[in-house]
Protein backbone atom coordinates (compact mmCIF):
# COMPACT_ATOMS: atom_id res chain seq x y z
CA UNK A 1 0.00 0.00 0.00
CA UNK A 2 2.86 2.23 0.48
CA UNK A 3 4.70 2.47 -2.69
CA UNK A 4 0.88 2.06 -4.30
CA UNK A 5 -0.10 5.94 -2.56
CA UNK A 6 2.79 7.14 -4.60
CA UNK A 7 2.83 5.43 -7.98
CA UNK A 8 2.25 8.64 -9.80
CA UNK A 9 5.99 9.66 -8.55
CA UNK A 10 7.29 6.21 -9.33
CA UNK A 11 5.54 6.54 -12.76
CA UNK A 12 6.76 9.83 -13.27
CA UNK A 13 10.40 8.31 -12.72
CA UNK A 14 9.60 5.99 -15.43
CA UNK A 15 9.58 3.06 -12.60
CA UNK A 16 6.72 0.14 -13.13
CA UNK A 17 5.65 -0.95 -9.37
CA UNK A 18 5.44 -4.77 -9.47
CA UNK A 19 3.98 -6.26 -6.18
CA UNK A 20 5.01 -10.08 -5.55
CA UNK A 21 2.16 -12.14 -2.58
CA UNK A 22 2.76 -15.38 -1.03
CA UNK A 23 -1.44 -16.00 -2.08
CA UNK A 24 -3.28 -17.59 -5.23
CA UNK A 25 -4.37 -15.26 -8.21
CA UNK A 26 -7.61 -15.08 -6.30
CA UNK A 27 -6.59 -13.89 -3.34
CA UNK A 28 -4.61 -11.17 -4.98
CA UNK A 29 -7.77 -10.29 -6.58
CA UNK A 30 -9.70 -9.94 -3.61
CA UNK A 31 -6.49 -8.27 -1.96
CA UNK A 32 -6.21 -5.66 -5.28
CA UNK A 33 -10.30 -5.38 -5.11
CA UNK A 34 -10.43 -4.62 -1.03
CA UNK A 35 -7.62 -2.27 -0.87
CA UNK A 36 -8.16 -0.41 -4.14
CA UNK A 37 -4.83 -1.37 -5.58
CA UNK A 38 -3.84 -0.77 -9.22
CA UNK A 39 -0.52 -2.08 -9.47
CA UNK A 40 0.49 -5.90 -11.14
CA UNK A 41 0.50 -8.49 -8.35
CA UNK A 42 2.19 -11.43 -9.01
CA UNK A 43 1.62 -14.60 -6.74
CA UNK A 44 4.21 -16.76 -5.44
CA UNK A 45 2.95 -19.16 -3.30
CA UNK A 46 5.92 -21.04 -2.71
CA UNK A 47 7.75 -18.36 -1.65
CA UNK A 48 10.96 -18.98 -4.59
CA UNK A 49 11.03 -15.41 -5.42
CA UNK A 50 11.24 -14.13 -1.44
CA UNK A 51 14.46 -16.85 -1.06
CA UNK A 52 16.03 -15.80 -4.44
CA UNK A 53 16.00 -12.03 -3.15
CA UNK A 54 17.46 -13.04 0.39
CA UNK A 55 13.90 -12.37 2.55
CA UNK A 56 14.05 -13.95 5.64
CA UNK A 57 11.93 -15.35 8.06
CA UNK A 58 11.31 -13.31 11.58
CA UNK A 59 11.49 -14.43 14.79
CA UNK A 60 9.17 -14.21 17.27
CA UNK A 61 10.40 -11.02 18.23
CA UNK A 62 11.10 -9.69 14.96
CA UNK A 63 6.88 -10.21 14.05
CA UNK A 64 5.67 -9.36 17.48
CA UNK A 65 8.39 -7.96 19.70
CA UNK A 66 7.06 -4.36 21.56
CA UNK A 67 9.12 -2.15 19.27
CA UNK A 68 7.97 -3.82 16.29
CA UNK A 69 4.47 -3.77 17.35
CA UNK A 70 4.70 0.03 18.73
CA UNK A 71 5.78 0.96 14.96
CA UNK A 72 3.35 -0.96 13.42
CA UNK A 73 0.50 0.66 15.63
CA UNK A 74 1.32 3.88 14.86
CA UNK A 75 2.12 3.57 11.30
CA UNK A 76 -1.34 2.18 11.26
CA UNK A 77 -2.43 5.69 12.90
CA UNK A 78 -0.90 7.99 10.44
CA UNK A 79 -2.06 5.56 7.32
CA UNK A 80 -5.45 4.82 8.31
CA UNK A 81 -4.55 1.00 7.26
CA UNK A 82 -4.56 -1.55 9.25
CA UNK A 83 -3.08 -5.23 8.77
CA UNK A 84 -5.34 -7.59 7.49
CA UNK A 85 -5.95 -11.40 7.51
CA UNK A 86 -2.49 -13.04 6.39
CA UNK A 87 -1.81 -15.04 3.60
CA UNK A 88 0.99 -17.32 3.14
CA UNK A 89 3.43 -18.19 5.57
CA UNK A 90 2.71 -15.73 8.87
CA UNK A 91 6.82 -14.99 9.50
CA UNK A 92 7.99 -14.54 5.89
CA UNK A 93 9.10 -11.06 5.43
CA UNK A 94 9.38 -8.53 2.20
CA UNK A 95 11.61 -5.94 1.05
CA UNK A 96 11.71 -4.05 -1.62
CA UNK A 97 13.69 -4.44 -5.14
CA UNK A 98 14.86 -1.73 -7.60
CA UNK A 99 15.33 -3.85 -10.83
CA UNK A 100 17.09 -2.19 -13.91
CA UNK A 101 15.65 -2.96 -17.22
CA UNK A 102 18.15 -5.23 -17.89
CA UNK A 103 17.45 -7.64 -15.15
CA UNK A 104 20.13 -6.14 -12.68
CA UNK A 105 18.97 -5.92 -8.93
CA UNK A 106 20.51 -2.10 -8.08
CA UNK A 107 19.27 -1.37 -5.05
CA UNK A 108 17.09 -3.43 -2.32
CA UNK A 109 15.93 -3.11 1.09
CA UNK A 110 15.06 -6.72 2.81
CA UNK A 111 13.32 -6.36 5.87
CA UNK A 112 14.84 -7.11 9.29
CA UNK A 113 11.25 -7.46 10.94
CA UNK A 114 7.46 -6.84 10.29
CA UNK A 115 7.55 -3.01 10.67
CA UNK A 116 10.87 -2.09 8.37
CA UNK A 117 9.94 -0.50 5.12
CA UNK A 118 11.91 2.26 3.67
CA UNK A 119 10.51 5.39 2.73
CA UNK A 120 9.35 5.91 -0.34
CA UNK A 121 11.76 8.90 -1.01
CA UNK A 122 14.61 6.36 -0.65
CA UNK A 123 12.88 3.79 -3.02
CA UNK A 124 12.11 6.66 -5.67
CA UNK A 125 15.58 8.16 -6.14
CA UNK A 126 17.11 4.65 -6.52
CA UNK A 127 14.33 4.01 -9.04
CA UNK A 128 15.49 7.43 -10.90
CA UNK A 129 19.19 6.47 -10.72
CA UNK A 130 18.52 3.40 -12.32
CA UNK A 131 16.54 4.51 -15.00
CA UNK A 132 19.51 6.68 -15.21
CA UNK A 133 21.95 3.91 -15.72
CA UNK A 134 19.80 1.87 -18.39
Amino acid sequence: MQLHRDRDKFEAAGANLVLIGQGTRAQAADFKGKQGIELPLLVDPDRRSYKAAGAKKATFSELLGPAVVLKGIRRGVKSRLHQGRTIGHPAQLGGVLVVARDGRVTWAHLADDASDNPPNETVLKAAREASVEA
